[in-house]
């Protein structure tokens, strides 16, 4: 009988790592050097990760921050009424009252209050800005000594004795000797702590004169606001705005 027998001749196996086909005499794999005698366990293949699963919009949660959303609003608008009101009431009662002086003088309604940041004067010259202040009420004083106080309330000037029938207004009558001024001359108020003036289309006209800057003649009807210290010559009589 020969060496070798054809029945002991074994098949190859394959690489418990690699499954390459390695002789069952050989030691190691000879593609990836795996032991045959202590072989390392195989590398278990990782798992394919599963897309994570995007959360679905809570409903609920986003009409709760609309209704959060809608409850701030409402609080805020809330809190600006209360506060004109509370200004209202501690400056002399209801809106339209004149306000009590120991002048013989009429007097226009007062109404005290502050122009808050971010408000509509945030974006006006910084020239009115400078003249908003705490106290909305104005004083226009005539050359001879006479003055005459005003506050929110909607003002009228003119040689008229009363304002015009159906116009609501406090009215100041003044006249000149050369009946320059107009029955009805000019209207005037106060907005957001700022005093404006409006040229009820006169004859002789409205012109404004600030410190430090050139005269301006009012076009019929156009708001101006006007800073504290500016003349206001109506026809030939000055007013002083203080």
């Amino acid at each position: 009988m020969s060496l070798f027998e054809r029945d002991d001749v074994a098949p190859p196996e394959p690489c418990s790592r690699c499954g390459e086909s390695v002789v069952r005499t050989s030691l190691f794999c000879p593609k990836c050097g795996q032991s045959r005698v202590n072989p390392l366990p195989k590398t278990p293949e990782p798992e394919p990760e599963e897309p994570a699963e995007e959360p679905e919009p809570n409903e609920s949660g986003t009409q709760a921050e609309a209704e959060e959303e809608e409850k701030r609003s409402t609080l805020s608008r809330t809190t600006d009424w209360i506060i004109k009101s509370i200004a209202r009431v501690g400056t002399g009662g209801h809106s339209g009252d004149p306000v009590t002086e120991s002048s013989d003088e009429p007097v226009a309604e007062e109404v005290a209050g502050e122009t808050r940041g971010g408000g509509p004067t945030s974006s006006w010259p910084s020239r009115l800005q400078q003249s908003s202040r705490a106290q909305t009420r104005f004083v226009l004083v005539a050359a001879d000594g006479r003055q005459f106080t005003l506050g929110e309330s909607l003002s009228g000037v003119g040689s008229a004795e009363a304002p015009p029938e159906g116009e609501d207004m406090w009215w100041i009558s003044l006249t000149a000797p050369d009946n320059s001024i107009d029955p009805i001359h000019l209207r005037c108020g106060v907005e957001e702590g700022l005093f404006w003036i409006e040229d009820a289309n006169s004859i002789m006209g409205t012109v404004i004169s600030e410190p430090g800057r050139a005269p301006l003649q009012c076009i019929p009807f156009e708001r101006y606001f006007v800073v504290r210290g500016a003349d206001l010559q109506l026809g030939s009589l000055v007013l002083t705005l203080q």
